[in-house]
C-alpha cells in the first residue's frame, strides 16, 4: 500500500517541505522553497513497497519524539521539584535526537532537509546564492 495523503504531510512535515498546494517565490521576504519541492513529492511516490515499513517506524519516531518536546515544554521553567532534579538540557537533547531522525527519513527518500525550514534558524543548514552586482 503506497503512503497515505496523511502520512505525506507528516513527511513534509518532519522534512520541512511545504504543506501548500501553490505558493509564491517569496513569502514575506523568505524563499518559500517552491522550486525544492519537487524533490520530496517525487520521492514519496516512488519509495519502494519493501520500504514503507520502515518510512512508517520512522514517522511514528519522529511523531513521539515532538510530542515529548511539546508535553515537557513546562519543565523548561523548573531545575528542581523537591528531591527531583530536570534534566536542563532535555529540549537540546531531544532536539537533537529529532534532527537525527529527520535525517534519517532524509536518507530513506535520498533528498536533502529542506534548508528554509525555519526550524533551523538556530544554526541549520546555510544556502548560499550569487547577488548581482
Amino acid at each position: 500500500m503506497p503512503l497515505t495523503d496523511s502520512e505525506k504531510v507528516k513527511i513534509r512535515h518532519h522534512t520541512g517541505f511545504l504543506n501548500v498546494a501553490d505558493a509564491a517565490t517569496f513569502v514575506l521576504g523568505t524563499p518559500a522553497s517552491v522550486e525544492t519541492q519537487f524533490i520530496i513529492e517525487g520521492a514519496m511516490n516512488r519509495v519502494l513497497e519493501l520500504a514503507l515499513p520502515e518510512v512508517r517506524r520512522h514517522l511514528q519516531i519522529l511523531d513521539a519524539l515532538e510530542e515529548q518536546m511539546i508535553m515537557d515544554h513546562e519543565l523548561l521553567a523548573v531545575e528542581k521539584l523537591g528531591e527531583i532534579t530536570v534534566n536542563t538540557k532535555e529540549q537540546e537533547k531531544l532536539t537533537r535526537r529529532y534532527n537525527y531522525w529527520v535525517d534519517s527519513m532524509c536518507n530513506l527518500f535520498g533528498v536533502e532537509r529542506n534548508p528554509f525550514d525555519k526550524r533551523l534558524d538556530s544554526g541549520g543548514v546555510g544556502i548560499n546564492a550569487r547577488v548581482a552586482g
